[in-house]
């Protein structure tokens, strides 16, 4: 075997070790993501503190996310939405309280004044490269990815 075949053979090897790796990480973040989605969905959708957590749709679409986040009753003028590394964190008074006598199962009363949620991304967010729109009791987040290097 010569010098250059010898450098080809390990050339390739080198190829094929970087696209293991990237090979990898994806489904590393594929699997991050599902028990994520699986944690939102076994944590409960209400707090005795008198709050609901929202109902939202996350949606990748290669270079941004877009978030569908639903916040029925919620006072428009009180949703609050802000970013903090890869966290959304979203807030909004209720028009109104609701009360729930039989969630405790102890006899006692939850009353409900509030959405509030957290909302977590693979990447820090620059509110720079968000867009929102709000429309009858709907956000739309519009977030975009950061450039890889």
């Amino acid at each position: 075997m010569s010098t250059d075949e010898f450098e080809r053979f390990w050339r390739k090897i080198r190829e094929i070790e970087k696209k293991m790796l990237e090979s990898f990480r994806e489904e590393e973040e594929q699997i991050l993501r599902e028990l994520e989605e699986i944690r939102k969905a076994l944590t409960p959708s209400w707090s005795y503190e008198g709050y609901l957590r929202p109902l939202y749709t996350m949606r990748d679409l290669g270079d941004e996310y877009i978030l569908y986040i639903d916040l029925p009753n919620a006072d428009q003028g009180s949703i609050d939405v802000k970013f903090k590394g890869n966290a959304i964190l979203i807030r909004a008074k209720l028009k109104m309280q609701h009360r729930f006598s039989e969630w405790s199962g102890q006899g006692g009363e939850t009353v409900f004044t509030e959405y509030r949620d957290v909302i977590t991304l693979p990447f820090d967010i620059d509110p720079n490269y968000v867009s929102l729109r709000q429309r009858k009791g709907m956000i739309e987040l519009r977030i975009k990815k950061p450039k890889q290097v």
